[in-house]
């Protein structure tokens, strides 16, 4: 089955406020961190023109009901058309509001990426899509652990040592299709979804796994902002 580029979405989440993030920040900050700036554009922007170079419909970002930065980055630049949808009270609902937003067949696909996500690079996204379509199969960008992973009860000591060669990380964009991510995000466990694929996953589904780059770090805290910005200069992504 071929697979018409018209029929590929994408939904960036930014609806989140980043409560770590301003807790972390040098000197605190009120501003989410998906509108930091590295160099001359935000996080969200960075993330939103990672996509320039693949062939998608079109990229919804979702942002939170009392977000106040996403009109003051206007207009963005971007091959592709964007529009807004607005989050939910949990991530989930986000991603469920913005598939709907859509109104995309339920046989389109649609890839899902964090807006703290700003360095993933378009050679992971291209082959995450090559991936999924050629095998016509959901899936994630994933990382293998390379540190040794330690299990603790209290956070405080260790009980034991885990078996990292069956663990990896996940990464973002998640691919899946439109009907199916959409079922998996209304009838789930809530407590047991941390991503996408969870969600995909409970449906007795099993995602295929892309290998993603060590590099496509998630800003959570403060430094990870100056580890973003060094990243971006050495992709030559950074104005």
């Amino acid at each position: 089955m071929t697979t018409d580029t018209n029929n590929i979405h994408v939904i960036i989440v930014a609806a989140g406020i980043g409560q770590r993030f301003q807790s972390s920040a040098e000197g605190s900050s009120d501003t989410p961190k998906q509108y930091q700036m590295l160099g001359q554009s935000t996080v969200l922007e960075h993330s939103i023109q990672a996509f320039d170079g693949c062939e998608v419909s079109g990229i919804t970002v979702v942002i939170h009901p009392q977000d106040k930065g996403w009109q003051n980055i206007q207009p963005i630049t971007s091959k592709h058309p964007i529009q807004s949808a607005m989050g939910g009270s949990q991530r989930h609902d986000s991603v469920r509001n913005g598939i709907k937003s859509l109104k995309a067949h339920p046989h389109d696909w649609v890839l899902v990426h964090d807006a703290a996500r700003p360095c993933v690079t378009h050679a992971e996204i291209q082959d995450l899509i090559t991936q999924c379509t050629t095998h016509q199969q959901g899936g994630l960008l994933v990382r293998a652990l390379t540190d040794t992973i330690k299990y603790s009860e209290d956070a405080k000591h260790v009980k034991k040592t885990i078996n990292r060669e069956q663990l990896f990380a996940a990464l973002t964009p998640q691919m899946f299709r439109c009907g199916d991510l959409l079922k998996a995000l209304t009838v789930f466990e809530a407590d047991s979804i941390t991503d996408e694929s969870s969600a995909i996953e409970s449906q007795g589904q099993k995602p295929l796994m892309v290998t993603g780059k060590q590099t496509n770090i998630k800003i959570t805290n403060y430094e990870d902002l100056l580890m973003a910005n060094n990243i971006l200069q050495q992709q030559g992504r950074l104005k």
